[in-house]
């Protein structure tokens, strides 16, 4: 191939990609249509399908951080005042999360303690930093070099962080106890119900598609 004919098929691609860049596909019926302009707020929807392709949340970076902070703060109280007071045969005895895994440990369930630390403790953590520190990058515009991977590694720890199974777990416990021990909830428990709560709440408040655009800016 000539160096005419090579240069002439690598400015048709590129040309194809630049325009390739500004559509998108349904993902229910994969029409393929211009990516739509929408304002915060409002939703478009596939003309063929009428299913929602895009729907932009507002303030999505002030409304994350708010929770991400928030969640930031409960997580000590959380993992480390008392979650449950049960009182068996005139004993009492406080349990908190930390507590509960170094039991655990003591026990000689080493994985099983290993597994609760890491999904129950070190997941959330991780995933209310590494979010707040980029939205905080967002939000003062400041373009550091890890900015895209941290986010992305923020994605991999949905996965993980996994409070609301050991929140499941907790309940399931407290039922097989209630009927042998008197059971008093401490405020440990209250911190990680709210810490879930915010969890969820960072999820369905958290734009992805707005962040990435932002960061894409941030870089270019």
């Amino acid at each position: 191939m000539e160096q005419a004919d090579y240069t002439k098929n690598m400015d048709t691609l590129l040309a194809q990609s630049e325009n390739l860049q500004n559509l998108t596909a349904c993902h229910a019926c994969d029409l393929l249509m211009p990516v739509p302009q929408v304002e915060p707020g409002s939703r478009a929807r596939c003309p063929r399908c009428g299913t929602v392709i895009a729907a932009p949340k507002k303030n999505t970076v002030d409304r994350s951080l708010a929770l991400v902070l928030s969640g930031l703060i409960l997580f000590v109280p959380a993992v480390t005042l008392p979650i449950l007071s049960m009182t068996i045969l005139g004993k009492t005895s406080s349990n908190t999360l930390v507590g509960g895994v170094i039991g655990i440990y003591n026990e000689g369930f080493y994985w099983v303690s290993f597994l609760v630390l890491c999904f129950s403790i070190i997941a959330p953590l991780l995933k209310f930093a590494t979010l707040a520190t980029v939205l905080l990058q967002v939000k003062l515009h400041i373009n550091t070099g890890y900015l895209a991977g941290l986010f992305k590694f923020s994605g991999y720890l949905d996965s993980w962080a996994m409070i609301d199974v050991y929140m499941i777990s907790l309940l399931v416990a407290v039922v097989k106890l209630f009927e042998i021990a008197d059971i008093t909830t401490g405020l440990g428990l209250y911190c990680f119900v709210a810490m879930l709560l915010l969890s969820t709440l960072t999820a369905t408040t958290l734009d992805r598609e707005y962040l990435w655009d932002a960061i894409g800016e941030m870089q270019t």
